[in-house]
């Protein structure tokens, strides 16, 4: 994460945890529970703090943050007590796992607690960055940053890896920069990190709406193969003796990984209005990108993107953001829903 997007954290933070009077809400709640544990007071009822909090908790838009804002905003310790996560939490403390009403309450105080100290921090280092912090700046005002995280099992661990993925990557840009009528030359590579090995790209924001589109749809085309193969993992594990069915489900399995790369070279091309007569070497060329992308994701490999605010956005390139703000929702909600299949498989 650049310094730039960290400050962009802290007025997120400020604007969607403090203006939206999150603490203020776990507060009400926590102050009600709290009144319940004592003897000889009267019990109030709680429902509409609880449904306050909740709704509150609900509308915190954290599916436009990228992955590295998401993972600080957890190591302030604020990401688990909002969002859906959040929502489960407090359900969890209320309803499901109750031991007590004196230990909900105070389960309620640690969280709110924790939030206050992620706002402490994220407000100290607002005020250490202010007037130090500028925005990105690329050669093209519109352009958009494209960070690629080479994960999972698409680490890069040596020179070797990196002339495989150079090569891949090479072949994704080619495709659907022609997909664009550009040239592999228009995806500049702007900056690179060390660790696990990231690499940023400045594209221009039609390339980064398309690339998001095909990250969106090959999430959905891995949460349909994911469940199939897990489906026949658990067939494995009744140890039948006939193990016909699970193999026919393998094969299920990459029959929809397969149609599923066609149908979103298809559906690209026809958004685009690539001409499957006459243009066949783009037709060719993204969907070779389009393989190569779902393989990476399918990997473990992580593309995130970083939005311009609308105000800095050029003439023309709103519906463009738009869409790639949508589409970026999208994605974050699929990863998640990914990640809890890959959590159940046996």
């Amino acid at each position: 994460m650049n310094v730039s997007e960290l400050f962009d954290l802290t007025h997120w933070i400020t604007q969607e945890i403090e203006v939206a009077q999150i603490p203020q809400k776990y507060q009400a709640l926590q102050s009600i529970i709290q009144q319940h544990s004592m003897p000889n007071q009267q019990k109030q009822p709680f429902e509409s703090q609880k449904e306050s909090l909740i709704e509150a908790l609900r509308s915190v838009p954290h599916g436009n943050l990228t992955r590295d804002q998401l993972a600080f905003l957890d190591q302030l310790g604020i990401a688990s007590a909002v969002g859906e996560e959040g929502v489960t939490i407090i359900e969890d403390i209320l309803y499901k796992n109750v031991i007590d009403v004196a230990t909900s309450a105070q389960k309620l105080q640690q969280i709110l607690q924790e939030i206050n100290e992620g706002l402490s921090k994220s407000n100290q280092i607002k005020i250490g960055l202010t007037d130090c912090v500028f925005e990105e700046e690329y050669e093209s005002k519109n352009e958009i940053l494209m960070r690629v995280s080479f994960t999972g099992h698409a680490l890069m661990e040596n020179v070797k890896d990196f002339k495989v993925w150079g090569t891949i990557w090479y072949d994704i840009g080619r495709g659907i920069a022609m997909a664009h009528d550009l040239t592999p030359e228009d995806i500049k590579i702007v900056g690179a990190t060390k660790g696990s090995i990231i690499i940023e790209l400045a594209v221009i924001a039609s390339i980064a709406t398309t690339a998001s589109g095909i990250i969106l749809a090959a999430l959905k085309v891995a949460e349909k193969v994911l469940d199939i193969r897990k489906k026949a993992e658990e067939l494995r594990g009744m140890k039948l003796k006939n193990d016909k069915l699970s193999k026919e489900l393998d094969k299920e399995a990459e029959n929809e990984k397969k149609d599923g790369i066609e149908q979103i070279t298809g559906d690209i091309a026809k958004k685009l209005k690539i001409k499957v007569n006459g243009e066949g070497d783009k037709i060719k060329a993204l969907d070779t990108a389009v393989k190569n992308l779902v393989n990476f994701i399918e990997k473990g490999g992580v593309v995130d993107f970083i939005v311009p605010e609308e105000d800095e956005t050029e003439v023309g390139e709103e519906d463009n953001n738009a869409e790639l703000r949508v589409a970026f929702q999208e994605i974050r909600q699929l990863e998640k829903k990914i990640e809890l299949l890959e959590h159940k498989a046996p």
